[in-house]
């Protein structure tokens, strides 16, 4: 009986290049940046986010109520920094990465208090 060793399939990862200092330059400029990393089989596509401004909300909200698909393509547009080209050409890899954008809105949490 001979010994097999089963090896892992190779997983290639698409990040657009996007390096340290990438990241470190966005810090800088938006103060938070979000990184979604989409596993689809033997592939990683990772993106980069920095989080909406009141401008971006306000025309998303305004074309959610015709269009819901456009709206979060214009979210992702406007908040996209870098990252795999593929999420934003491949509808599948586009709403696994809306799907994490949009807990962005709700990422915070805050409390009242009656004094």
């Amino acid at each position: 009986m001979e010994n097999q060793e089963q090896t892992a399939p190779e997983t290639k990862t698409f990040d657009g290049g996007v390096s340290e200092a990438n990241i470190k330059e966005w810090k800088a400029k938006h103060r938070k940046v979000f990184r979604v990393d989409i596993v689809d089989g033997d592939e990683t596509h990772i993106v980069y986010f920095k989080r909406p401004d009141f401008s971006t909300v306000k025309t998303t909200t305004k074309i959610a109520k015709t269009d819901e698909v456009e709206s979060g393509r214009v979210m992702f547009e406007h908040c996209f920094l870098g990252g795999s080209k593929y999420v934003r050409e491949d509808m599948v890899l586009f709403m696994a990465a809306q799907v994490q954008l949009n807990k962005l809105l709700n990422g915070c949490m805050g409390s009242l208090k009656n004094l």
